[in-house]
């Protein structure tokens, strides 16, 4: 991440002393430079790549007339745990099987009650806009290949609307617009929408514990494993166009990186019974900025989100 612009990255590198490698800082400043001279079409050059693109829209520091929660160092720690975990599960490579099934026609969500919850969209357009030129990337090369039937097409359209009302929504948060009532209803709804975005889709793509491993070190004889784990719920306060505070709560992905022996490179199935047991690694040092401690009920600390309830 500090490669592709994350000026927080390279702070956590120097302060845990991973720059300490002989040529490390000499090799990453060539790197930085060979990546800083990428224009806008050698970033969508293909997905891949326009993943790594979106994902520095999540790593620059927010200045003045961002809501203030975004411009603590703890957020730009968790924007940098969020992006590590998108890139995690980029590098895990599933490719995603889909099977028959029965969504509704029409796309619609399920009915809610007719009250208003007043609901908040974080605030990162940039983020939204490669998202959605991303999307219709996709929609484009895969329909001019003829590799799209009537249902994926109606999807990725669907999936177009929804980063577009997304980014238009985040840009009247930072102006201080007041939403109206169907932005409400749409932000209360969109999960829906996208469910049906992904209907049909196995469990096991959409599993958000995944495990890459990403280097290999013949030297220690172990690898380099990223890992995303259980969404986290996490609280910030936002303000509202009438000038008052809100406190607001939604999901974000959880991030892992730890050494394992290349003797036991672990799987999806062996990650996930790791997580759930007492050996699970701890969250990386970048996430006690904006983590809570807790202890467990055998009085040993361990450092999580908030309890979670067992499924």
């Amino acid at each position: 991440m500090a490669v592709v612009g994350s000026g927080r990255a390279e702070q956590w590198l120097t302060k845990l002393g991973d720059n300490a490698y002989q040529g490390f800082d000499e090799t990453l400043a060539k790197l930085m430079g060979r990546f800083e001279k990428i224009d806008q079409p050698g970033w969508n050059r293909n997905l891949y790549w326009s993943w790594l693109y979106l994902l520095k829209a999540l790593l620059k520091p927010y200045p003045a007339g961002y809501p203030t929660f975004m411009q603590t160092e703890a957020w730009r720690d968790k924007q940098l745990s969020t992006a590590l975990a998108s890139w995690s599960q980029l590098r895990h490579d599933t490719i995603v099987h889909a099977q028959p099934s029965s969504p509704s026609k029409s796309g619609r969500p399920t009915p809610r009650p007719t009250k208003t919850v007043e609901g908040y969209v974080e605030p990162v357009p940039e983020l939204y806009a490669r998202l959605l030129a991303l999307t219709r990337m996709t929609y484009t090369g895969l329909y001019g290949m003829r590799a799209l039937d009537y249902r994926a097409r109606r999807r990725l359209l669907r999936l177009q609307e929804i980063l577009a009302r997304l980014l238009a929504i985040s840009k009247q948060e930072l102006t201080n617009q007041r939403l109206t009532s169907s932005d409400y209803r749409f932000i209360q709804t969109f999960g829906d929408y996208l469910q049906y975005v992904v209907a049909g889709t196995r469990a096991a793509g959409l599993e958000t514990t995944l495990v890459a491993d990403v280097h290999t070190d013949s030297h220690s004889r172990c690898v380099l494993e990223e890992a995303t784990g259980h969404l986290h719920p996490m609280i910030v306060v936002y303000p509202t166009p009438g000038g008052g505070l809100v406190a607001g709560v939604g999901p974000v992905l959880s991030h892992y990186e730890f050494k394992q022996p290349m003797s036991d490179r672990l799987t999806d199935e062996s990650w996930q019974k790791l997580l759930h047991s007492v050996r699970k690694p701890k969250l990386p040092p970048w996430a006690e900025t904006f983590t809570v401690q807790r202890k467990r009920r055998l009085g040993t600390p361990g450092a999580t989100k908030f309890p979670l309830p067992r499924r």
